[in-house]
């Protein structure tokens, strides 16, 4: 059942099995490109205006029966970001969320919010990854 799950969510974001790797039967991990990031200012985040560099960011994600429950669920997302030396604020509810999130939703058709501040790094934006699929999937 978790591959055909699998399958259904690769076709959703219209890409192959070349952005997964298994880390066992029941869990697989996605990386997906999302592309340049300008560097620069961002502003307007409870946790203090950003200074990031360009960054080449990729989306990393887990899947699959997470919890041994013999349902599909999606792991934590991160996004790795360039913060620029200095830099003191967080991407988390920052416009810089903002642009990665509708990046996401523009390319892979993902909807992604910034997970809870405690779960932020100094080098990724942390994210609950989440779809609504039109049709079940039987098993």
């Amino acid at each position: 059942m978790m591959d055909k799950m699998l399958n259904v969510l690769l076709q959703l974001m219209g890409v192959d099995m070349s952005v997964v790797t298994y880390s066992d039967n029941e869990t697989a991990h996605v990386s997906l490109p999302l592309g340049i990031i300008e560097g620069g200012s961002y502003t307007d985040g409870l946790w203090g205006d950003v200074t990031l560099l360009d960054t080449d960011a990729t989306l990393n994600f887990t899947c699959g029966d997470l919890y041994g429950e013999g349902e599909f669920y999606f792991g934590e997302g991160t996004v790795n970001l360039n913060y620029a030396p200095g830099n003191e604020g967080l991407a988390y509810t920052n416009e810089l969320e903002d642009i990665v999130t509708q990046r996401i939703k523009d390319l892979y058709g993902l909807d992604a919010d910034g997970s809870e501040q405690g779960m932020q790094g100094d080098d990724y934006l942390s994210l609950d990854i989440y779809t609504e699929l039109n049709e079940p999937v039987a098993a």
